[in-house]
């Protein structure tokens, strides 16, 4: 919400600056140079990649702005609960849990800890899914790179196309300014097009990726570790500290989590009641 909000103010001062020093906001304003130059650049940018690689940036782009800090003290939260259910009732319980977990790099972990891998199998399936995992992520990158190339040299096409259209019509000297200033303003938009949207995109994606990067580390930490069956709170503060390192979230603020308020630690909370009463 406050992305959204900053975003908004800041095209609102964007623009009352412009109006400020071209005039009005009519006189930068032209439909047919726009498509020209954001038609084109996607047209190219359909040409060069795949269609899925764009369904797979539509996609990431909209994680990204509905990601919530929230989840990465979830996914500690999970991680934890699964070494309990692992130490306390065995591989058949932790094949049930690990099926309601929300992360599918998670899930698949603990599938393969019920199939009986071993830890270096594990790190390297785990490893070779990452892989494959970010070469899309760095696909969709370079989709959003390319795009803040060519919009530039759209914007620039445009302006020769609008400089021949002026040249051929000089019999008319009353209209060669007018006919210059449309033609600059393809250069205008291909320069916003780039530099106050696909550049900023491919910044926040990146800069995503790379959280995701720590995330899938901590998983991969933690289905190890789980596999050896270690001490579930030794994993949760060897975890902690790497998140903080990352800067994911404050080892201070786990505490504050409500274990009711998960699948995973109702459902694990209900037996081990359940095992003191029989008990």
């Amino acid at each position: 919400m406050i992305q959204i909000l900053l975003l908004s103010a800041g095209i609102m001062i964007f623009l009352f600056l412009t109006g400020s020093v071209v005039g009005e906001i009519s006189d930068i304003t032209n439909l047919k140079s726009g498509l020209l130059v954001f038609g084109g650049t996607l047209l190219c940018a359909f040409l060069a990649f795949p269609a899925k690689i764009f369904r797979g940036l539509l996609k990431s782009l909209y994680q990204v702005f509905r990601y919530d800090e929230k989840v990465d003290k979830d996914l500690l939260f999970q991680v934890e609960t699964l070494a309990h259910v692992r130490c306390l009732y065995g591989i058949r319980e932790l094949e049930e849990e690990g099926k309601r977990a929300n992360n599918v790099f998670l899930r698949k972990g603990i599938e393969l800890i019920v199939d009986g891998y071993d830890c270096h199998e594990i790190n390297e399936i785990m490893e070779r899914d990452f892989d494959l995992y970010f070469s899309r992520k760095m696909s969709e990158l370079n989709i959003l790179n390319t795009l803040a190339k060519l919009a530039p040299a759209f914007g620039f096409m445009g302006t020769i196309i609008g400089l021949i259209s002026v040249l051929n019509n000089m019999q008319n000297p009353a209209e060669i300014g007018k006919g210059m200033s449309l033609a600059l303003l393809t250069t205008l938009y291909g320069s916003m097009i780039s530099y106050f949207l696909f550049l900023p995109l491919a910044k926040k994606l990146s800069e995503h990726t790379k959280t995701e990067a720590a995330q899938l580390n901590i998983i991969k930490e933690g289905v190890m570790d789980i596999s050896e069956k270690k001490n579930p709170k030794v994993i949760s503060h060897r975890l902690k500290s790497y998140m903080a390192e990352h800067h994911l979230t404050a080892p201070q603020e786990f505490g504050a989590l409500n274990l009711r308020e998960h699948r995973l630690g109702r459902t694990f909370i209900r037996k081990l009641m359940t095992r003191k009463e029989s008990a």
